[in-house]
This record gives C-alpha cells, structure tokens and sequence, in this order.
C-alpha cells in the first residue's frame, strides 16, 4: 500500500470519527457533554491535517487513481454528504447563541447600576442612560 492510500484510508476513518461525533453533538448547546465540541474539532483539524498531506501527493505529475482509491472516494463523499447538514445544523445553533448573548450584553448596558448612585426620589430604580 502505498502512502497517499495509507492517508486515503485514514483520511476515511477520521471522517467517520467525524460523522459519529457530530452525530452525538446536540443542535442545543446546554445538553452537550463538557468536551464534545472540542473533540470534534481536535478530529476536524486532524481531517484537514491529513487533506492537506494528501493533496501534496495528487498534485504530483504521474499521480493516478486506483479503482479502490475511487471507491473510497465515493464513501468519503458519501460521508461529507450526511455530516454538511449536522454542521449547518450546529452552525446555526451557534450563531443563534451569540446573537442571544449579544442582546443580553446590548440590554445589559441600557441600564446603569441604579446602586451607584445614591437615589433622589425613590420612585425608579432602573435608570436608563
């Protein structure tokens, strides 16, 4: 076996390291496991790593495809095509988070600290600034 199929091969198993992990990663965040996410991207990382060495074989002059190489090809898109909606999925859900935490922090800062400062009148104790 040579080495671009020993990193054909791997690049196939982190990618279904990857889909399990994704699949066992919750749209909502606050069920998630500590560590979940950062071991999807310590596997997503590790994928790229191994891409990257690949692609530095493809780009040789007398590289060609082997019949096994195309079928583990046509598994690895396979793969990809189930994991793109997970990680829309988890993208979103991000997304979703920090504009929520934006608000927050936005709402957060329309009010003083009414405890600062000493009150005149007693009558409100929100201030707006």
């Amino acid at each position: 076996m040579n080495a671009y199929q020993n990193m054909l091969t791997e690049l196939l198993q982190l990618s279904e390291n990857v889909l399990g992990q994704a699949n066992a990663v919750s749209v909502d965040m606050k069920e998630n496991e500590a560590g979940q996410l950062e071991t999807l991207l310590s596997l997503y990382e590790q994928r790229q790593l191994v891409i990257t060495e690949l692609n530095s074989y493809i780009q040789e002059t007398e590289f060609r495809w082997t019949d096994e190489d195309r079928e583990v090809i046509r598994q690895l898109k396979t793969y990809e095509d189930m994991l793109q909606p997970l990680m829309n999925g988890l993208y979103q859900s991000f997304l979703t988070q920090i504009n929520r935490v934006n608000q927050t922090k936005q709402a957060s800062k329309k009010f003083g600290n009414t405890y600062q400062q000493p009150l005149t009148d007693g009558s409100f104790f929100d201030q707006r600034k």
